[in-house]
């Protein structure tokens, strides 16, 4: 009788030990794995992905103030350099905020210019710009905090630089006032509104 219970007590502790063996596992396991998707996440948002919020008006109607984007950075970081009509963020050149969002409107090699009108030029040819506020018109600026001398037009878009303009022509400080943007100060290239929901939609 009592090496029968002798038994079913061994039974008992090596069954609990099982147990905890197996608990234990899966305790490391599933450490492991949110370990493993939070390295991934951080991966994602240093080298893919990445938001930004943005401060200013100057890119109405496309972007609002204090509308929040994602960017897309593999393609800058990895040498690939902005498209004409990208909006992109870059570092403020005038450090007045930590980053700016514009549009390209030149890259390297193009020729901006503007019309009597307030047309701009790209290598002579007037460029269509549904995306601006209507009506809108643009003109030259005056440079800002001495960065530059004052651009004169028409204007070379140097190697290695993309020319950037808000599409709030009127409410926008750009490469008109603070010059051409080096493509290696670029973060990303913007993609997508995801707040406020009601701003929810892709960027074009």
């Amino acid at each position: 009788m009592s090496s029968d219970l002798s038994r079913k007590a061994q039974k008992e502790a090596q069954s609990a030990s099982d147990t905890r063996g197996v608990t234990g596992r899966w305790l490391v396991e599933t450490a492991a794995l949110v370990l493993l998707a939070f390295v991934i996440a951080m991966g994602v948002r240093a080298f893919i992905v990445e938001p930004y919020r943005i401060p200013t008006e100057s890119m109405l109607p496309t972007i609002e103030a204090n509308d929040h984007i994602l960017i897309y950075r593999l393609g800058t970081h990895l040498g690939s350099a902005p498209s004409q009509e990208d909006v992109v963020v870059f570092y403020d050149p005038t450090n007045i905020f930590p980053n700016l969002v514009k549009r390209v409107i030149a890259t390297e090699g193009q020729v901006v210019d503007f019309t009597p009108e307030g047309k701009v030029l790209i290598n002579g040819v007037a460029i269509d710009e549904p995306y601006l506020v209507t009506p809108s018109s643009t003109f030259p600026l005056q440079p800002e905090s001495n960065l530059h001398a004052a651009i004169e037009y028409p204007f070379v878009v140097p190697d290695g630089y993309i020319f950037v303009l808000g599409d709030n022509r009127e409410r926008s400080s750009d490469s008109r006032a603070f010059g051409p943007v080096p493509i290696s100060e670029v973060k990303g290239v913007a993609f997508f509104t995801y707040w406020p929901l009601g701003n929810f939609a892709t960027l074009e």
